[in-house]
């Protein structure tokens, strides 16, 4: 259902931007209205809505300084090794998911009564700043979620090559990784710079 609604937020996106960017409509405006009903219907059912969603229109706030949050637990570094002897001893026998690592910005999403309520950087471990402005326009970011229940949610702010390459060459002062840009990005106070930038989040 999530993959319908994104197909879904791409066509209307893609309509929006022919319609009042280039004045050179794509679709009806009946077929529009469709897809959009057909796009709040499943929202409603999964209880699931994308930050980048036309049903939420999000206005990009613009913030005076970023306020200091402390976490609920420590956000503690990953031990690093090179060697695959220690690999296995820290494995010890158990079944282990191995991922590629994704080098950007660990953030907490916070989310009451099934709406995010807060997203904070990693800063020190013990405490971050409050990016709830800028996370809440990152494209694939869930406004609400199906659980009403108290919930955090740890991963990473990420660019992708292709988005980095793409802005980069538009930058008088480029940046030297996307993990810097990412990082940059995040903690930008005007919210609408970090839309543009096409910034995701991957949940650990």
């Amino acid at each position: 259902m999530t993959e319908q609604m994104k197909a879904l937020i791409a066509r209307l996106l893609e309509a929006d931007e022919a319609y009042y960017g280039r004045d050179d409509p794509i679709m009806s405006d009946y077929e529009y209205d469709r897809l959009y009903d057909e796009l709040v219907r499943l929202e409603k059912e999964s209880g699931i809505v994308l930050a980048a969603s036309p049903t939420q229109r999000v206005p990009g706030e613009v913030l005076d300084s970023l306020a200091t949050v402390t976490h609920t637990k420590p956000m503690l570094s990953a031990g690093k090794t090179k060697a695959i002897n220690e690999i296995f001893k820290f494995i010890g026998g158990r079944k282990v998911i191995l991922s590629w690592k994704l080098d950007g910005l660990t953030l907490v999403l916070r989310y009451e009564n099934g709406k995010l309520s807060q997203a904070i950087t990693r800063g020190d471990g013990m405490q971050g700043e409050d990016v709830t402005h800028s996370v809440r326009v990152m494209k694939n970011v869930p406004l609400t979620i199906p659980c009403r229940e108290p919930l955090e949610v740890r991963g990473e702010g990420i660019i992708s090559w292709k988005e980095f390459h793409a802005l980069n060459s538009t930058l008088e002062e480029p940046y030297a990784h996307p993990r810097n840009l990412a990082a940059g990005s995040v903690r930008k106070l005007n919210a609408e710079e970090v839309r543009e930038r096409g910034l995701s989040f991957m949940a650990f």
